[in-house]
């Protein structure tokens, strides 16, 4: 319904397979109805979210925080990236390049990161993007909730999805078949990703004060035990292998009960649990529910036939292609997707095959 049917999506336009985008997306998303009700509303890295929709408050695409370029050399942000686009400097200069990274960020994830060889093991200088992109990521977020006036704030941290894909394998207990050596390397970082992203989690709590509800979700778990692999397969999608299908939900604030398990809870009862904390009517089409249980007080549920009836959405920028091709080779490197096939008709038609299956 919402029109995100994979990571990537044919562009018959300009015959070429493209990231998926806001483009994509067919439906109101909850910064789309709290802008439209005149809700103060910032957004930080939530997928996808390029190019960035013009929301009452500032918004910070997904394609933010990804380094394109080597230290040194100028590191230009995509059109699109944030909106008002008057704040784009502000957040230029909020970002952490991998080169910036120093000992002193890298040695209590990996102790023992003097021994790798890095010409023939590449897997530090991938851990030091995903640390990078995770401090951009939080200096955008935190900037946001000191600096401005905010009703709604959501930040999205993919961080400990990638740290999680490079290095669960070497989490203890020791796999069969894993090298020693690099078992030994590698097997605090997982933990040591969750403390890190922990103490990030501590500091917006400090930022925040008692009348803030602060709602933490994950859509997906991880593989941490014997059902992990030491390799993929290879095909489309082979990362979500390593996925757990139940994710996290937990909430907080002044009329959350406390100490109380949530039941039954999915993604789709995110936004109309959002919508209830706002005192907002529900929209006939969703089809999630407001999670009613977690609330002191009981809710006057309201609703309305759709929200896509009302709200108006504005994208500033169009998509831009370099910055396009730059999100699919990323893509790519992740393993989230394969290489577009050379022959446009077969890449064209690879992709639509694949949102039509995950469909």
């Amino acid at each position: 319904k919402h029109g995100v049917l994979g990571f990537t999506e044919p562009d018959y336009s300009n015959r070429s397979v493209r990231p998926v985008s806001t483009e994509s997306r067919k439906t109101s998303a909850i910064w789309n109805i709290l802008s439209q009700q005149k809700l103060k509303t910032n957004v930080v890295g939530w997928w996808p979210s390029h190019p960035a929709e013009a929301v009452n408050g500032t918004m910070v695409s997904n394609f933010y925080q990804k380094a394109t370029r080597p230290l040194g050399q100028s590191w230009p942000m995509a059109p699109g990236t944030v909106s008002p686009k008057a704040s784009t400097k502000i957040f230029k200069n909020l970002r952490v390049h991998p080169g910036d990274l120093t000992d002193e960020h890298i040695l209590p994830f990996i102790p023992l990161a003097g021994q790798v060889n890095q010409d023939e093991d590449r897997r530090l200088n991938s851990f030091g993007k995903i640390l990078a992109e995770a401090a951009t990521i939080h200096n955008a977020g935190t900037w946001l909730i000191e600096h401005t006036d905010w009703d709604f704030m959501a930040v999205y941290y993919d961080n400990i999805d990638h740290f999680c894909h490079g290095f669960m394998k070497y989490h203890p207990p020791k796999i069969k078949g894993l090298d020693d050596t690099q078992y030994e390397l590698y097997k605090d970082v997982v933990n040591n990703a969750y403390k890190f992203h922990d103490m990030m989690l501590g500091r917006i709590m400090d930022l925040v004060d008692d009348e803030t509800t602060i709602m933490l979700i994950s859509d997906h778990g991880f593989e941490s035990g014997v059902n992990r692999l030491l390799s993929l397969p290879k095909e489309a999608a082979a990362p979500a292998y390593d996925h757990r299908a139940y994710g996290v939900f937990a909430a907080m604030g002044p009329n959350i009960k406390k100490d109380e398990l949530v039941f039954g809870a999915t993604l789709l009862d995110i936004t109309p649990t959002l919508l209830s904390i706002f005192d907002l009517p529900q929209g006939k089409d969703m089809d999630g529910k407001p999670l009613l249980n977690i609330f002191k007080e009981e809710q006057d549920i309201k609703y309305i036939n759709s929200w896509d009836d009302v709200v108006e959405r504005k994208v500033e920028e169009k998509l831009d292609a370099a910055a396009s091709k730059e999100a699919l080779d990323m893509l790519i490197d992740l393993g989230y997707v394969e290489k577009p096939d050379e022959k446009t008709e077969v890449a064209l038609e690879k992709a639509r095959i694949e949102n039509q299956f995950n469909l």
